[in-house]
């Protein structure tokens, strides 16, 4: 038996931040392979893969990587599932703590605010935007701006499209409002009525999203599209686009947010059950199934919203389960590998992991930040013939693309990690922490990097390591921990 006294145990309060490392490693680690796939989207003319017939003439290892790449691409989803468990774990947590429920609410909004400003100068402005547009044309797209129809025609996005940022703002704009009335009144201690509710909620979008649809769909000559909605630019089709149009829709991409709500109610609790990933891993098995089954579905009635198809637009329901399984089955995964059953802290300062950690804290920032691909591929355009910024690569140049991609990946890299040495002032995060700021009178400093990288207390949800078994003395450090 050791003789150590629960004295000898006892650790100084100390201020910590308290995260759970394997939600800070997949926030970056979703935006460093959006950043990857972009780049090879952006530069490799994909077409021919498109074509079914012509793609399986390939090899097999061609034809397996392209449907690699093509499922990965559907992945802008996974970082909205991360965002929406840590925003309800950090909410709960919060109205656990004593913290004004009003005060959470105007912080969640403000924030989702925050985003849907972001988006709007990313689509707006940026690589699809104006400045983006104007510079990638070749020439042909003037900068001239001289009737309604070219305001509509270069800025239109800025409006009209329901990408990642937007589906997060939106999400976290809803979320905030429904878990407001869920945590006031204490009423974060009623657990099984707040997962009911959202698991409700999430099956109810699930299930609305095909009839809406199809309600919404034949009003317009080509829909989901934004070039289609820019051209009905108008209040109705504004709310038709965030309703059902552009690629990350509320329906179905509300119910990812729900379902990351139900994850960030089950981590709140005090003594999280063990069983948590096994439960989520039969939740994701679930959706794969109802997936195949849909896919049946879809190849009898031949209907494009239910077939599995890729798409760069709006997912069909086929792919959009397979996609829901793929995700909840990571999240599980790697819950499991590391709070549940291995050492956070360790993981959590692996190289590589550290280098995702430090991507995942200015996430959106990079993916607003698109249209700097543009400088690496201009400077990497002096070493070849081909002009990168504006041409794209044909089939047999993918080697090529890839290599070209990985460059300026790593430039992103080199961007994020000099630009942390200042703690990403003047980021896209650092305007929205100092919007969300004004609901609560307290600037977060989440963007202190230092203390991000350094200074964390990782949680573990293992048991307690028990010193003395008679007296039950556990090593359970006190923190003051800032969410």
């Amino acid at each position: 038996m050791s003789t150590l006294t629960k004295e000898s145990v006892e650790m100084k309060e100390v201020k910590q931040m308290k995260r759970i490392a394997s939600l800070d490693f997949q926030r970056g680690l979703a935006i460093f392979m959006m950043v990857l796939l972009h780049e090879i989207q952006h530069m490799y003319d994909i077409s021919w893969a498109t074509n079914i017939d012509q793609l399986l003439q390939k090899s097999p290892l061609i034809i397996a990587s392209v449907f690699l790449i093509a499922f990965l691409s559907g992945w802008a989803g996974y970082f909205l599932l991360i965002s929406a468990i840590v925003n309800v774990l950090a909410m709960t947590k919060k109205a656990a703590k004593g913290y004004d429920p009003n005060k959470i609410l105007a912080k969640q909004i403000l924030t989702g605010v925050g985003l849907l400003i972001v988006g709007a100068i990313t689509e707006g402005l940026l690589y699809y935007g104006y400045i983006g547009t104007s510079i990638r044309s070749k020439g042909t797209t003037p900068w001239a701006i001289h009737t309604v129809q070219d305001f509509w025609l270069r800025f239109g996005r800025a409006f009209f499209t329901m990408e990642t940022l937007q589906a997060i703002g939106w999400c976290m704009i809803i979320n905030g409002i429904i878990h407001y009335f869920l945590i006031k009144n204490k009423g974060y201690l009623k657990i099984k009525r707040n997962v009911l509710i959202y698991a409700g909620l999430a099956f109810a979008i699930l299930a609305l999203s095909y009839p809406l649809w199809r309600l919404i769909d034949p009003l317009y000559p080509k829909w989901p599209d934004e070039v289609t909605a820019r051209s009905y630019h108008n209040f109705k089709t504004y709310i038709f686009v965030v309703l059902a149009g552009d690629l990350e829709p509320l329906f179905p991409f509300l119910s990812v947010s729900f379902i990351g709500s139900i994850i960030g109610i089950l981590l709140a609790k005090p003594k999280p059950s063990k069983k948590l990933p096994q439960y989520l891993g039969i939740a994701s098995f679930g959706f794969a199934i109802l997936g195949g089954i849909l896919l049946v579905i879809g190849e009898i009635t031949k209907d494009p919203l239910v077939r599995f198809d890729f798409t760069w637009n709006r997912p069909n329901l086929s792919y959009f389960m397979f996609l829901l399984f793929a995700w909840i089955g990571v999240v599980a995964l790697l819950l499991n590998y590391v709070e549940f059953k291995g050492n956070p802290e360790k993981f959590a300062n692996r190289k590589f992991v550290r280098t995702m950690r430090l991507w995942g804290t200015v996430a959106l920032t990079v993916f607003s930040l698109q249209i700097f691909s543009l400088l690496p591929r201009w400077l990497f355009s002096f070493l070849v013939d081909d002009d990168l910024v504006r041409d794209k690569l044909p089939y047999e140049k993918a080697g090529y693309a890839l290599l070209v991609a990985l460059f300026v990946t790593y430039c992103y890299h080199l961007l994020i990690v000099t630009w942390s040495k200042k703690n990403f002032k003047y980021s896209f995060e650092w305007f929205i922490i100092r919007l969300a700021s004004l609901g609560t009178k307290e600037v977060s400093n989440r963007l202190d990097v230092d203390t991000i990288m350094n200074k964390t207390y990782w949680i573990s949800f293992k048991e307690p390591i028990v010193i003395d078994e008679k007296e039950k003395i556990e090593v359970v450090p006190k923190i003051n921990s800032e969410e």
